[in-house]
């Protein structure tokens, strides 16, 4: 056999076993034990907290490590724990929930920063705007369902954005008084592994 056969023959086999070793999954966003929320600063001194109720998304993962991530909010379902005052943040003055009904994180790069812990940059787009963010990731571990046999793990996402950024608030000149402009984000994800 020549050199270049050799070689040939040794790339083949290379990739080959790459691709029968390489394990691709999708995890897929359980919302009844996940929870995503917020908090923005309310005066400077006070804080108001809230979260969204109703989201989805999954996350890829190969070879045991995070690749992909991708997250749907709806809108809508913002939740403060006070009715008026979360029919005003739908409203044109903040979400404009009726014209931009999702809000959405693509990643674009994972990068792995410790043995459980990852940078997550991607698309962030809500009101019609698109921004580039960084998010911190954590997986906090896996379990099989005793009972459903099904193959769980739960990630933490954390980060921040400028509401300004996205126009949120922005036009209605009371926010500027009251709100701060970073809005901290912080996510507890339960995963479970499709079939």
């Amino acid at each position: 056999m020549s050199k270049s056969n050799l070689l040939a023959t040794s790339l083949v086999i290379l990739f080959t076993s790459f691709s029968i070793t390489a394990q691709e999954s999708k995890w897929t966003i359980d919302p009844s034990h996940s929870a995503i929320s917020f908090d923005i600063s309310y005066f400077k001194v006070g804080t108001i907290k809230g979260v969204f109720d109703s989201y989805s998304g999954s996350f890829m993962e190969e070879n045991e490590v995070l690749t992909t991530v991708n997250i749907t909010i709806e809108t809508a379902s913002i939740n403060t724990n006070q009715k008026d005052r979360d029919k005003h943040l739908r409203s044109r003055d903040f979400f404009d929930a009726e014209s931009y009904s999702e809000i959405n994180f693509k990643s674009t790069t994972i990068k792995k920063t410790g043995d459980k812990t990852y940078e997550i940059k991607g698309d962030f787009t809500m009101s019609g705007i698109t921004k580039s963010v960084v998010l911190k990731g954590i997986d906090k571990g896996s379990f099989i369902h005793p009972r459903f046999k099904t193959n769980n793990r739960f990630i933490s996402v954390t980060g921040s954005i400028n509401r300004d950024d996205f126009k949120v608030g922005s036009n209605y000149p009371p926010a500027k008084m009251a709100l701060g402009s970073e809005v901290q984000l912080n996510a507890e994800i339960h995963l479970i592994q499709d079939k």
